[in-house]
């Protein structure tokens, strides 16, 4: 069966049908995709990590608190949709 198919036999389930194979797709995605070896990172990856990591031990009045985060993320995308308004 393609991808095709499949993306078309799941869009005609009903939508609670449909949750129900997104939860079990969200919950079973390591199992269907073939675990990854997970110990290896990318020598990219590790050195922006590394860097980041670096940053935050030598200017830690940078880093901001995830408490709030959500909140502040919305603030300025709804300043961004006003900006946008106002300007057409």
């Amino acid at each position: 069966m393609s991808a095709e198919q499949i993306e078309e036999s799941l869009m005609k389930l009903p939508r609670e049908e449909r949750l129900r194979f997104a939860q079990w797709f969200y919950e079973h995605e390591d199992d269907i995709l073939a675990p990854r070896d997970h110990s290896k990172i990318h020598p990219a990856v590790e050195a922006e990590i590394l860097r980041r990591r670096q940053e935050a031990d030598d200017h830690p009045e940078r880093l901001e608190a995830w408490e709030g985060t959500t909140e502040r993320v919305r603030g300025r995308l709804h300043e961004l949709r006003r900006q946008k308004a106002k300007a057409r």
